[in-house]
């Protein structure tokens, strides 16, 4: 299995609503509704190391249909007694996140956790801080290529999920995800968007479904309020950011609903609940969310 440093390297969860009208032209809503509803477990790590089960159980209990792994669940135990854990309760778990460096040069590690969970993404979460240059992501996107076919050769997928930074312009209005969308290959790389850290990016979401169709496969949900983009002027961080503006599904001012009324176009298939810092109780935390989700129509 992996170290600690492996699993834990790169995984600071770190830094997406500028104003509604960013997910581009109005679209038409219907009747749509979202069937299945998973939730990242990032969400719940204060509890879950000391109660993997009891944590699960609760999922379970607040009506969500699949977890979303992090790397943190694997630190003090092994793919197989997570996926026992997660049979008895009765939770698939059809993606997992992993840190850049072990999804790049433990491959074959990665494939075999991925095999015992019977996974089918892989995710990398984020990218540090001093590996962000316009170069830089220019290699990143050589490297999930190279990952992506690895596990698509194995029956998985490889994703990449954004934060706000890579909407940053990185000279001449190159933004990290303008490199990512031209220079990895659909065969290969899919995303999974953050919908909170698109809007604090500032990202027009049609534009991207429109730039990439199809390869949007994964979302993450999380509420904002108030005027974060004004505090991260200002200087606030990740902890004045994710505690101050970040809400549960529901209690914020998100258009979820115009988002996925664009399905067909962005290939949405997993629809993740996250909240960076949930307020406790936690149970009722993700209640929230989960009922704000199965009550959207589009």
């Amino acid at each position: 299995m992996f170290s600690r440093r492996e699993f834990m390297g790169g995984t600071a969860a770190a830094l997406g609503l500028a104003a509604c009208g960013d997910t581009g032209s109005a679209v038409k809503l219907g009747q749509r509704k979202i069937s299945k509803v998973g939730i990242q477990t990032y969400t719940l790590r204060e509890i879950f190391e000391p109660d993997p089960k009891g944590t699960l159980e609760m999922i379970k209990a607040a009506g969500y249909d699949y977890v979303e792994l992090n790397e943190r669940n694997f630190v003090s135990r092994g793919a197989q007694e997570l996926k026992d854990m997660l049979d008895e309760v009765g939770l698939p778990s059809p993606a997992t996140h992993m840190n850049y460096d072990a999804s790049f040069q433990s491959k074959d590690e990665v494939i075999k956790v991925g095999n015992t969970l019977g996974l089918k993404y892989i995710v990398v979460p984020y990218m540090p801080d001093d590996r962000r240059s316009l170069e830089d992501w220019k290699e990143h996107a050589k490297n999930f290529n190279e990952s992506g076919k690895a596990f698509a050769d194995a029956g998985m997928r490889f994703a990449y999920h954004n934060h706000q930074f890579e909407f940053d312009d990185l000279g001449g209005g190159t933004t990290a995800m303008d490199i990512l969308l031209a220079e990895t290959d659909p065969a290969y790389v899919d995303f999974e968007l953050d919908i909170y850290w698109t809007e604090l990016g500032k990202a027009n979401i049609k534009d991207l479904f429109e730039r990439a169709p199809g390869r949007f496969k994964l979302c993450h949900m999380k509420d904002m309020i108030g005027d974060p983009w004004t505090a991260e002027k200002n200087g606030a961080g990740y902890e004045t950011i994710t505690k101050d503006f970040m809400v549960n599904v529901g209690e914020g001012d998100i258009d979820f609903e115009s988002i996925f009324a664009m399905n067909d176009l962005s290939g949405m298939e997993y629809f993740i609940a996250e909240h960076d810092q949930p307020r406790k109780p936690f149970k009722d935390a993700i209640g929230t969310s989960y009922n704000a989700i199965k009550a959207m129509r589009f």
